[in-house]
């Protein structure tokens, strides 16, 4: 459609505006990190996402030829992002840290572009930048793509909008050009998020759908069908690039009889459900964030996203929160979006962005950031529906931006705080919060715990293996050159073996465990723990294994590569729920009581130590919790100097009971039961209590200990 110059150039200001309002708020993260040394390595502010340093690691393949042992970067050419990244660096003189920490904002900034795009198309491109300005940083889409929050998030709710936009254009105009540009985007889509395919059958179906429905008796119909189905096909990306150029070029050079084209679009459909196994991939994506356990040839094992926080059920004002800003905002929007969907049906191809969003009050706040822009759309075009209702030009002008406003405030005070000394704001805060302190989140790791991975990558080699839990997989491939058998993407089975080798009092059967794991995954390059349990195809009784290799009379297996045993302090934040991966029976699936755990700052006032909510009567020696009281059966006063070495006095006061373990060092405490004193991973940082025959202190810090197993 012919578009005045005059007015490509208004569309082109409005878009850099836009651009320059969601770019400021997304890096405003670095000038707060900016004044902490200990966010910096090499002279360069770190990222803080972890998830990020699978791509890094992947850049760092492609452009220093690191980590070619990994078997987990075989296919580092299929992440777009690790490739984008590295020929960034290439072709800009930038370090690589530099590209990780500012690529999020740049990238996800572009997210204005469809959304205003998508305004201009419908005659109202004010709505499109209004809708822009809160979609750019809505609460969900700015935590996942704030400046160092490097990760595929900044393409995985952008390029949706931009097939939004293109099949929208396409439906509006009849245009088999926009269903090509759709088509592409698709294409392009699976190879920088590849998550991204049950997003693009769902809006592919609701197009599919709507044409069929409302314009049955149209060739173009069909002709977007076949195109579009083709393009969501799973084949090779190049034969699938020249299928789609072809059929686009035939339908749209050839006149062809609307029976022919139907049978044509029916045949398509079919093989694009069936090849793409379409409804399998939709409905895994649903029970993998919603069961709690996998069940692998009778062991039962504990899923992971029962116990990672993103993908936990999460209360409905959270969601409505990180979609729109507040529970308020959500339903103006939802009723936007409905007034949007009778004004112009074809809206209904961005429902499955909508469902996806809310999907996430079961499946974890994930989700949300995908509902993110068409709920500020929505939003926004309430209030230019309501302004309708007035004939003064002015007091339609109020009530769009008032209304903006009301929706982008919290939006804005989630990213920079305010009303600090306001307190009548907290008895609003359900529907409407103003935000009181900025969210601001730390570096995935600190200077002192990179500088001794750094230290690990000098004594190590690229072949060897790293036994720790998979929250810190991708940074010790990053920054220590080694290889994990869990990490942040491979996070399955093999918990259990890991969280085993952690939280066991047997230390012979740690280290026996970890080598046995590392050979059998170095030999198939396979998930391990079912190649141990199951023999035969029948499961072994997994606790009589475990009794066996523990035993002195078991030889290890030999290895050509060495095994680290990382062992940061900062595990001790998720210890619980490390341990719980192990605290079953894997043949009955019986799950062990939960032993009791909790970590805090400390305060001393007189006799009572303050342990975060936890009162300890240090002259009766019992715990207050709530209205209960627990004894305490030990006291250990812990310190480790800065060589790493660990100092402590222990006293007995009665058989039974909780530990109390001190740690002067970090200014906290810990009480817990026997079960996580006695494990390999507090006996051997706390208390340097390792046995020589099995383990070597190879860096110690009270940061981290790293140990070799022999």
């Amino acid at each position: 459609m012919f578009v005045k110059k005059n007015t490509i150039f208004l569309i082109l200001i409005v878009i850099l505006i836009a651009y320059i309002f969601s770019y400021v708020f997304h890096i405003y993260w670095i000038g707060w990190a900016s004044h902490n040394p200990e966010f910096f390595w090499n002279n360069q502010l770190m990222i803080n996402n972890v998830d990020g340093y699978f791509f890094g690691s992947g850049a760092q393949k492609i452009l220093y030829h690191m980590h070619l042992d990994n078997p987990r970067l075989l296919s580092v050419w299929h992440y777009g992002t690790a490739v984008v990244t590295a020929y960034i660096v290439k072709l800009l003189p930038i370090s690589l840290d530099t590209a990780m920490l500012y690529l999020p904002p740049v990238i996800s900034s572009l997210v204005v572009i469809p959304i205003i795009l998508i305004g201009r198309l419908y005659g109202n491109l004010l709505w499109g930048f209004l809708s822009a300005l809160i979609a750019s940083i809505g609460w969900s889409y700015y935590n996942r793509t704030l400046a160092g929050y490097y990760d595929t998030d900044m393409f995985s709710a952008m390029l949706p909008m931009f097939i939004l936009f293109f099949l929208l254009a396409a439906v509006k105009y009849r245009s088999l050009n926009y269903i090509l540009a759709a088509s592409l985007t698709v294409i392009l889509y699976p190879w920088l998020y590849d998550q991204g395919l049950s997003i693009v059958y769902a809006m592919g179906i609701m197009m599919f759908l709507y044409l069929v429905i409302l314009y049955r008796n149209e060739k173009f119909s069909y002709q977007a069908i076949i195109i579009f189905s083709f393009a969501m096909m799973p084949i090779f990306w190049v034969l699938k690039l020249f299928l789609v150029f072809i059929l686009w070029y035939i339908l749209k050079t050839y006149d062809t009889e609307l029976r022919k084209l139907q049978i044509a679009a029916g045949v398509s459909v079919l093989a694009f459900l069936l090849l793409g196994n379409v409804f399998g991939i939709i409905l895994h994506k649903v029970f993998s964030y919603t069961s709690k356990t996998e069940q692998i040839s009778g062991l039962h094992f504990l899923n992971v996203n029962e116990t990672v926080r993103e993908a936990g059920k999460i209360p409905f004002e959270v969601v409505a929160d990180r979609i729109v800003g507040s529970l308020l905002g959500l339903v103006i929007a939802v009723i936007g979006y409905i007034l949007l969907l009778m004004r112009n049906k074809e809206f209904i191809i961005a429902l499955p962005l909508w469902g996806i969003g809310f999907f996430a009050y079961f499946g974890g706040l994930r989700f949300t950031v995908y509902a993110v822009p068409i709920a500020a759309m929505s939003a926004v075009y309430f209030f230019f529906w309501l302004s309708e209702r007035f004939e003064a030009r002015k007091v339609r002008m109020a009530i769009v931006s008032l209304g903006t406003l009301f929706v982008l405030t919290p939006n804005i005070t989630h990213i920079t705080g305010c009303c600090e000394k306001i307190s009548w704001l907290d008895g609003i805060k359900g529907f409407y919060p103003l935000k009181s302190y900025p969210y601001l989140t730390p570096t995935t790791l600190l200077k002192s715990e990179v500088a001794l991975l750094d230290e690990l990558n000098k004594k190590s080699s690229p072949k060897d293996y790293a036994i720790t839990w998979w929250d810190y997989g991708y940074p010790i491939w990053y920054y220590a050159d080694v290889n994990t058998l869990i990490d942040g993407g491979k996070h399955n089975e093999d918990n259990f073996l890991v969280s085993k080798i952690l939280s066991t009092s047997n230390q012979r059967l740690a280290a026996n465990l970890a080598k046995l794991s590392i050979k059998v995954y170095t030999d198939t390059n396979k998930t391990v723990a079912p190649q141990l349990f199951i023999k035969n195809g029948k499961t072994i009784n997994v606790d009589k294994f475990f009794t066996k290799i523990s035993s002195k009379e078991y030889k290890s297996p030999k290895l050509n590569r060495n095994i680290y045993l990382i062992l940061p302090h900062r595990m001790f934040n998720i210890f619980p729920t490390v341990t719980y991966f192990s605290q079953r029976n894997l043949n009955t699936g019986e799950v062990y009581r939960r032993e009791f755990y909790y970590k805090n700052r400390i305060m001393q006032k007189g006799n009572k130590l303050y342990i975060g909510q936890l009162i300890v009567d240090l002259q009766r020696a019992i715990v207050l919790i709530g209205n209960q009281q627990a004894p305490i059966k030990s006291v250990y006063i812990v310190g480790i100097d800065r060589s790493g070495k660990s100092h402590y006095k222990e006293q007995k006061i009665r058989n039974k009971g909780i530990n109390l373990i001190i740690n002067k060092s970090f200014g906290e405490a810990i009480l817990a039961d026997d079960m996580y004193l006695h494990s390999t991973f507090f006996q051997i940082y706390l208390f340097d209590k390792y046995d020589p025959e099995l383990f070597e202190p190879v860096v110690v810090s009270p940061w981290m200990k790293i140990y070799r197993i022999k």
